[in-house]
């Protein structure tokens, strides 16, 4: 489908009939469509394995990762700008064995979280990562206990690749970050940073003991500045919930504490803008 205000180059042009495309679906009940609509769903997602993505950005950043897309879906919309269109012919080279589906653009915004789709979704596998694999990079291993809100997430795993993060590993009652939310605010990190969800806090701070990691504890006070603790050490951070923080047994287990400074009246900060700043202080140090 062309948009005649802004034609496509003809080097963009694509057929239907080149991406083997079957019929239009058009009814939100399709079988297919609602298997996908089931993963916005924390619970199918973990059944399953899989999880979906949405927009031209982030299936972009997903194309780049190996073996990951098993589904594309999209509809017209996404082939009124020359950046769908390439995008479609890229996808097809790069992942041919992949499932495709083509809806039309109501059934699209059924199944996508955002309120104005871009007119494609993808289905990936889940990634397996591992305590190995983390404790072998180098940087601060990033630790969330009981974090709720999917946008500190995203940024979150962002800041950790821009600050060079070895990995970021989740208490079983923090949000689930192949939640969409988490997925699109990582601005495609998510791809790149190895992350352990659903983990036993307890039984985390025991492996990364017996592999030679200190674990630090932020706290409001009783620590020494972040300014001031040595991270060329092998380092864990450990943050806790939005609002309340970390509970006292977590502190009370945490081989030091450290702060924020803050000027008098304030006593505390968005858990993602604390994290950047200890993230980017390890950094520097590294650096200098």
């Amino acid at each position: 489908m062309r948009n005649a205000e802004f034609p496509l180059p003809s080097s963009f042009r694509i057929h239907h009939s080149e991406l083997r495309i079957r019929k239009m679906i058009t009814s939100k009940g399709n079988l297919r469509i609602k298997e996908i609509r089931l993963l916005k769903h924390a619970k199918h997602r973990h059944a399953r394995g899989e999880y979906f993505i949405e927009g031209v950005r982030l299936v972009e950043e997903a194309l780049n990762q190996s073996g990951q897309i098993s589904k594309i879906a999209y509809s017209p919309r996404l082939e009124k700008i020359a950046r769908g269109v390439e995008l479609l012919s890229v996808a097809r080279r790069k992942i041919p064995d992949a499932e495709w589906l083509y809806v039309n653009d109501e059934v699209m915004g059924s199944i996508c979280d955002t309120q104005s789709h871009q007119g494609i979704l993808a289905i990936l596998k889940m990634k397996e990562g591992s305590f190995e694999e983390i404790c072998q990079r180098e940087g601060i291993i990033i630790l969330l206990a009981g974090l709720q809100d999917p946008g500190n997430l995203g940024t979150i795993i962002r800041v950790a690749e821009a600050g060079a993060v070895a990995g970021v590993i989740l208490s079983k009652d923090a949000i689930n970050p192949y939640n969409p939310k988490v997925v699109r605010a990582s601005m495609g990190s998510f791809f790149r940073v190895p992350f352990l969800p659903d983990q036993d806090v307890q039984d985390c701070l025991k492996k990364l003991r017996s592999r030679g990691c200190r674990i630090l504890a932020t706290a409001v006070h009783g620590g020494p500045s972040f300014w001031e603790v040595d991270f060329s050490k092998p380092t864990a951070v450990l943050f806790g919930q939005e609002g309340a923080g970390l509970p006292s047994h977590l502190l009370e287990g945490a081989d030091g504490l450290l702060t924020i400074p803050m000027t008098p009246g304030v006593d505390s900060l968005n858990v993602a803008m604390a994290a950047s700043l200890i993230i980017y202080e390890a950094m520097r140090q590294k650096k200098s």
